[in-house]
């Protein structure tokens, strides 16, 4: 198998792999004489990529819950958005379930990265669950600005997908205050009094240029909306969106790896081609990407969502350098270096086991 140019990236990736599905493929030979390619064939490789530091934290957390307590370990809903980060967990002793009446009473229970509603909280509490909170800092600081604004009797227009875990998070803290807004259509006909008091907040994950439309529409609606006091959108999901929009003009196929109940990853494949690639697509695996997408492609971009470890993007490379596109150039449009503590009820127990390996969660595979 051909290897392309660019190095892999550091750290290690999860070690279980998902198992490949065989498939007869055309050759490469057979993919070129269906089509010309007009031009040398490439790949532009989006920078930042695949894991934020809110997922690497609430993964690790999940790993060192293992490593302390052994399994199972119950994690409520999928840790995060990939189905090749959930699957390799299980394997390791994890088991996901829906709802907490699931687990059994007393046993070690994870939030997910995309947080829980104080009702969740209180259930885990009657029945007797050790909980750890693996919910990423930014969208706590989502819920936060709820709880804040609902004690000053403020209105708060939730802009998010009615149904994600993180919307059903934050609408939980303030169901009374808080109506959610889904897309711009709703902006234009949801009915809510104008006031002074009247602000918005956005699910973490969601397009940037939709969320602008929307609050656009809305501030036109309510002149007195008020913006949060900070961008509630993560750096993660911005910066992997700017990347998308950089590279996209120039591709005439973009593939985008990550899953399809990753908020980001959909997103991203819309970014592209609403930034004028040719053509995008969405896998989870190489073995997923259809070799008649390459027919009279020169350039394909690729990159992958925040929940996506960088194995899965490696091995898309591979696949991608069997076809002719063994040429790489990354192009970097943000550096991250955020990382974040582990939760404290994971940190304490590892100070006391003497544990100080990946105390810290960030941007490290």
């Amino acid at each position: 198998m051909s290897t392309p140019t660019v190095a892999p990236a550091s750290g290690s990736p999860i070690a279980v792999g998902m198992p490949q599905v065989p498939r007869v493929r055309r050759t490469r030979e057979e993919v070129e004489a269906a089509a010309v390619v007009n031009g040398e064939k490439k790949v532009l490789l989006a920078a930042p990529r695949g894991y934020c530091a809110g997922v690497d934290r609430a993964v690790v957390a999940v790993e060192k819950a293992l490593e302390h307590h052994g399994a199972p370990v119950y994690v409520r809903k999928e840790i995060v958005h990939n189905r090749h980060v959930v699957d390799t967990l299980e394997s390791q002793g994890v088991r996901f379930v829906n709802e907490l009446s699931e687990v059994p009473e007393g046993s070690l229970t994870v939030f997910s990265a995309h947080g829980v509603s104080p009702a969740v909280v209180n259930e885990a509490a009657e029945r007797n669950l050790r909980t750890i909170d693996a919910t990423c800092p930014l969208v706590t600081k989502v819920h936060r600005e709820a709880v804040r604004f609902a004690k000053q009797n403020r209105r708060i227009l939730l802009i998010g997908h009615e149904g994600h875990e993180e919307v059903e998070g934050t609408y939980g803290e303030a169901p009374e205050n808080t109506t959610i807004i889904n897309n711009p259509d709703e902006a234009r006909t949801v009915q809510v009094e104008e006031t002074d008091d009247l602000i918005w907040l956005s699910q973490t994950t969601l397009s940037v240029d939709e969320t602008l439309e929307i609050v656009a529409i809305l501030r036109e609606r309510f002149p007195h909306l008020q913006d949060p006091p900070s961008d509630d959108i993560c750096y993660a999901t911005s910066n992997r969106q700017a990347a998308i929009k950089k590279i996209s003009p120039d591709c005439d196929l973009v593939i985008i790896v990550g899953s399809a109940n990753s908020s980001n990853s959909v997103r991203l494949k819309e970014v592209a081609l609403e930034y004028g690639a040719r053509q995008a697509e969405r896998v989870d695996f190489a073995n997923q990407v259809d070799e008649s997408w390459f027919e009279g492609v020169a350039t394909v971009g690729l990159s992958s969502g925040a929940s996506v470890p960088e194995v899965l993007v490696q091995e898309v490379l591979e696949l991608l350098a069997d076809y002719g596109y063994a040429s790489v150039n990354e192009v970097v449009t943000a550096e991250e270096d955020i990382i974040f503590s582990l939760p404290k009820e994971l940190r304490a127990e590892m100070k006391k086991a003497g544990d100080v390996d990946r105390s810290l969660g960030g941007h490290q595979r």
